[in-house]
């Protein structure tokens, strides 16, 4: 038997697919596949020239392949471009660090360009949209015989194929790279340097923390606490509920490190009129209001 090879990237293993796509959209144009898989490259920085911080051996890459027709294909892969471009600065603390390359003719079939980030080493790319013609599709149609062609009318037409793909590790690096930085914090008298990640609320891992600012009751707090913990995790908001001896101030910092976006303040007024203050990390802004409307605004504001 031969050897089996490893793959370096998804394009092939999601391409081959195609054909029974192909049957339940009716052979209609334009849709989309999307992957996500292990791949094992032999070497990103030989693959792009790039600098990446690491080199793994194993990585876990996401492919989309967009498939349409021939004559609105140039104007789809620009489309492309901007929506990608878009979907980072969307998330990024600082959108100027976020840029496009130049586009790049391979061949006569063949155009690329790159999402870039600002790194602390440089600008690199962390995502390539590459608009590969109808070569791709009618080389698997001569591979496995089966027909590939799309109608428009009385014309048949071979896909032309758009795809973009990035790898996640590299995505998780760009979002952490772009969302460090370094300030200071007032604790007590003190004014100390501090360390924060400003993630967007929707790529948070965490939407919340819960903390008690009252030491007398503490008890029917934690009751109230829990309660709260997992009203909110039936919604889909994930809640960092740590029941440690740290001061509120230092709950702060520590939330700000992990890139928190609120954190909802419990005290002995909770428990006697259902008040609660919600702390906003961008702004350190409290905003006081009732406990039944904690869900109803960390929803919106994480809905983006």
């Amino acid at each position: 038997d031969e050897p089996k090879q490893l793959r370096s990237n998804l394009s092939q293993d999601t391409l081959k697919h195609l054909p029974d796509i192909l049957q339940l959209v009716n052979y209609t144009l334009p849709f989309a596949i999307v992957q996500r898989g292990q791949t094992f490259p032999e070497s990103l920085a030989t693959q792009y020239e790039d600098t990446f911080l690491f080199d793994s051996s194993v990585q876990t890459s996401i492919v989309l392949q967009y498939f349409c027709s021939p004559s609105s294909a140039l104007q789809s892969f620009d489309q492309w471009i901007q929506q990608r471009l878009l979907w980072w600065r969307k998330y990024a603390s600082d959108p100027a660090q976020i840029s496009c390359s130049e586009l790049e003719t391979l061949n006569e079939n063949t155009s690329r360009a790159f999402i870039q980030c600002q790194f602390p080493w440089g600008q690199d790319n962390v995502e390539e949209i590459i608009s590969r013609g109808s070569n791709p599709v009618s080389d698997l149609q001569e591979t496995t015989k089966v027909k590939l062609q799309c109608a428009n009318g009385n014309k048949s037409y071979t896909p032309h194929l758009i795809e973009c793909s990035t790898v996640l590790e590299h995505c998780l690096m760009a979002c952490l790279c772009d969302a460090y930085t370094e300030s200071t914090a007032q604790t007590g008298k003190k004014s100390l340097p501090t360390e924060k990640l400003n993630l967007h609320p929707k790529i948070a891992p965490y939407k919340l923390s819960i903390v008690s600012s009252s030491k007398s009751r503490s008890n029917e707090i934690q009751e109230v606490a829990s309660y709260l913990n997992k009203d909110l995790r039936n919604a889909g908001i994930d809640v960092f509920h740590a029941k440690d001896s740290l001061s509120v101030e230092d709950q702060f910092i520590r939330n700000d490190m992990m890139g928190l976006p609120y954190t909802a303040i419990l005290s002995e007024g909770t428990l006697d009129s259902g008040t609660i203050e919600l702390r906003n990390k961008d702004t350190t802004l409290k905003e006081k209001i009732h406990l039944t409307q904690l869900k109803e605004i960390i929803l919106k504001n994480i809905d983006f």
